[in-house]
């Protein structure tokens, strides 16, 4: 047994019964207030908290039942370089979304590096993810959500990214 998974676990659960109590009001759909669908405000709060809290208690399961390895994830060298693999570029994909190239774009090139370098997709599965993500991500948030994600300094200049 790992304890700090378990007690992760536990804060996002607690997180998760915080977020579920707060939304409680809208978990059920009421066709009565006149809301599309009879979904209100509180919907997707109540149930995505609902999701999340049950996939930890899933992980503190699996890590009371589940044999551990006797050496961490950190044994060597190798452990730290994937870490940093990711996080370098997570830290840039943050600075470059907050102005120049804005979320969609930012994601392109944060997709395109994830598929090649970390993934090591083929060229054709690394650049329809490149191109498909940020699209599908701008179709749901954009038109589906009405929700305005950072735009990029072409955004001026006409394109809706």
């Amino acid at each position: 047994m790992r304890p700090y998974q378990i007690a992760t676990a536990a804060v996002i659960v607690l997180i998760a019964a915080v977020a579920m109590f707060d939304t409680r009001s809208g978990a059920l759909p009421d066709t009565s207030g006149g809301a599309p669908g009879g979904l209100r405000g509180g919907w997707y709060p109540f149930w995505s908290a609902t999701v999340m809290s049950i996939a930890a208690l899933v992980i503190a399961y699996r890590t009371l039942v589940t044999p551990q390895p006797a050496s961490g994830v950190f044994k060597d060298r190798q452990g730290v370089v994937y870490v940093v693999r990711l996080v370098l570029p997570m830290i840039a994909l943050v600075l470059l979304m907050a102005w120049p190239l804005g979320f969609y774009l930012s994601a392109a090139l944060y997709s395109a590096w994830f598929a090649f370098a970390v993934g090591r997709y083929r060229w054709h599965w690394a650049a329809a993810m490149t191109v498909l993500i940020p699209v599908a991500t701008y179709l749901l948030m954009e038109i589906a959500f009405k929700t305005a994600l950072p735009r990029s300094i072409f955004f001026t200049m006409g394109l809706p990214f």
